[in-house]
C-alpha cells in the first residue's frame, strides 16, 4: 500500500439492527453490488438491499440511469443478478473458470440489459431507455459484469482476505489482500500483532 491508506467513505445505507457500515469498494458497479452481502455464507451475513430504499440509494450513488421508487420485488430481481454475478464472478478472483450454468444465468441478463442500450440521436453516444422498475436501473451493472468476465485477464480481481468481499486490485504493485485497508486490513493487522504477541491461535 506505498505507507497510505485509502480511505472509503461509507454510503448512507440503513443498517437496520446490523452494526456494521457498507463502503463502494469494488472498484466496479457489478463487484459493488456482489458486496451489498456483508459476511456473506456466515453467521453475520446481513443484506444490505433491505430495506428497498437502500437499492434507491445504491443506485443513486452509482450514478445509475433515474427510474421508478424500488419495490419489494425489485429487491427480489436485484437479488436474484446479484447471486448469478458472484456466480460468474467469484471463482475468477480464485483463478478459476466459472461453471457454465453461472454463464448461462448471466447471458440471460445480458440479453435483457443489452435491450435496453441505445444511441442517443444527438450525441451518437450510448444512451439509456427510460426505466420502468427500479430493477432495470441495474442493466448497466449487468453489462459491466459481463465485461469483466470477458476481460482478457482477471489477475487483478480480488476476493478479500477478511470479509469476502469481491474487488479490483488497483494498487501498484498488485498485492492487496483486503478490500479496505482502513477496516479489513487494520483488523486483520492487529489479529496477527496480538497472535504474535500472545502466542495465541485464536481468530478474534
Amino acid at each position: 500500500m506505498n505507507g497510505k491508506v485509502r480511505l472509503v467513505e461509507p454510503l448512507d445505507l440503513d443498517p437496520g439492527e446490523y452494526g456494521g457500515t457498507y463502503k463502494l469498494i469494488g472498484g466496479r458497479p457489478a463487484l459493488d453490488l456482489v458486496n451489498t452481502v456483508s459476511w456473506p455464507r456466515t453467521e453475520r451475513e446481513h443484506d444490505w438491499l433491505d430495506p428497498p430504499a437502500n437499492l434507491d440509494r445504491w443506485c443513486a450513488a452509482l450514478d445509475l440511469p433515474p427510474g421508478p421508487t424500488a419495490t419489494t420485488g425489485d429487491v427480489e430481481t436485484a437479488r436474484s443478478l446479484r447471486a448469478d454475478l458472484a456466480a460468474a464472478l467469484t471463482p475468477l478472483a480464485f483463478g478459476d473458470h466459472p461453471p457454465p450454468g453461472a454463464i448461462h444465468r448471466l447471458n440471460a441478463h445480458v440479453a435483457v440489459a443489452a435491450a435496453r442500450r441505445q444511441l442517443s440521436t444527438s450525441d451518437l453516444c450510448w444512451t439509456w431507455r427510460p426505466a420502468s422498475s427500479a430493477a432495470e436501473r441495474l442493466a448497466p451493472v449487468v453489462l459491466d459484469g459481463a465485461e469483466l468476465v470477458a476481460a482478457d485477464s482477471h489477475a487483478r480481481l480480488r476476493r478479500c482476505d477478511a470479509c469476502g468481499w469481491l474487488f479490483e486490485d488497483g494498487s501498484r504493485n498488485g498485492r492487496r489482500r483486503w478490500c479496505d485497508m482502513a477496516d479489513c486490513g487494520s483488523r486483520a493487522k492487529s489479529r496477527s500483532y496480538y497472535r504474535r504477541t500472545t502466542g495465541s491461535t485464536a481468530d478474534g
